[in-house]
C-alpha cells in the first residue's frame, strides 16, 4: 500500500510538471501571436507616412511590445515598436539594463547585413583608383575626398597599412550634394596619378582631364545604381560584407 502511495505521488508530480510545461508553451505561443496584424499597422502607417513598407511584425525583447521591421530603401531596413493592440507607436532604442547592450542597434545590424557577389567584387577591382599597402589582407575603401568620417577612417587605415596588416583598394566616390569640391578633387587625384598620401592631404589641382572625369562618373554610376551604395565611408571585405561608417581597428582585423 505504501509503495502504491509513493508511485501515485510520483505520477501526480509528473502530471503537474507536464501541465506546467504545457501551460508555459501555451503562454509563449499566445505571446508570440499577441501582435497586431501587419495589414492593420500598414494601413495606419499609410495614413501617417505613405510609401513605407512593413516587412514583418514580431515579438520584441520586451513583453507586450512588438517589433515592426520596415523597408526604408532597397538596401536598408528600420525598426519601430507598437503595443500588442496596435494603438501606440514607440520609436527609439531598447537597452538592456545589466549589460547596457543596445538591442535595437544589434537587430538593425543583423537585418541590414549585406554581402556582394563574387562577380560584383571582381568589378570593384576593375574600378579601383588607388592601391596602398602590400599585405595579403585586402579591403575596399569607398570614399569621398571631403567626407569628414572618411578622414577619420583614413587615419585608422593608414596605421594598419604601416603595420603591414592591410592593403587598401580605394574607390573614389564624391558626393557633390554634400561636398561641392569633392568631385574636382577626385578627378585631380586620378589625372595626376596621386596616391593615398595625397588623398589624406586633400589634394586638388586644376587638372580635370577627360579620363579622370569619365572614371569618376563610372564609379558613381556603378556604386550608386548597381551596388546601391549611397554613403561614405563604405567598406567591402573579401567575403563580400558591406559596412558603412567609421570602423575601428578591431572590427576590421576580425575579418581576416
Amino acid at each position: 500500500m505504501k509503495k502504491f502511495q509513493i508511485l501515485s505521488l510520483k505520477f501526480f508530480i509528473m502530471f503537474l510538471a507536464m501541465l506546467f510545461v504545457f501551460n508555459s508553451c501555451k503562454k509563449v505561443s499566445s505571446y508570440s501571436e499577441n501582435c497586431p496584424k501587419k495589414e492593420v499597422i500598414q494601413k495606419n502607417l499609410d495614413n501617417i507616412q505613405p510609401g513605407i513598407i512593413i516587412e514583418k511584425i514580431e515579438k520584441s525583447p520586451i513583453p507586450e511590445l512588438c517589433e515592426v521591421i520596415i523597408k526604408i530603401s532597397e538596401t536598408q531596413k528600420g525598426i519601430f515598436y507598437v503595443d500588442s493592440k496596435g494603438k501606440y507607436i514607440i520609436s527609439g532604442n531598447i537597452l538592456e539594463f545589466n549589460s547596457l547592450k543596445n538591442l535595437t542597434q544589434e537587430k538593425l545590424q543583423l537585418i541590414n547585413k549585406r554581402f556582394l557577389t563574387k562577380e560584383q567584387i571582381s568589378k570593384l577591382d576593375k574600378i579601383t583608383d588607388i592601391i596602398y599597402g602590400n599585405s595579403k589582407n585586402i579591403i575596399y575603401f569607398i570614399t569621398d575626398p571631403d567626407c569628414p568620417h572618411c578622414k577619420k577612417s583614413e587615419i585608422i587605415l593608414d596605421q594598419l597599412v604601416k603595420e603591414n596588416k592591410l592593403t587598401i583598394k580605394v574607390i573614389l566616390f564624391p558626393i557633390e550634394a554634400l561636398h561641392p569640391d569633392a568631385k574636382q578633387k577626385a578627378i585631380s587625384l586620378i589625372c595626376d596619378k596621386k596616391g593615398f598620401k595625397e588623398l589624406m592631404e586633400g589634394y586638388k589641382s586644376s587638372n580635370q582631364c577627360e579620363v579622370g572625369k569619365k572614371k569618376v562618373d563610372q564609379n558613381i554610376n556603378f556604386l550608386f545604381n548597381e551596388l546601391k551604395i549611397n554613403a561614405t565611408p563604405t567598406f567591402i571585405f573579401p567575403d563580400g560584407e558591406v559596412k558603412t561608417g567609421v570602423l575601428n581597428e578591431n572590427y576590421i582585423m576580425s575579418k581576416y
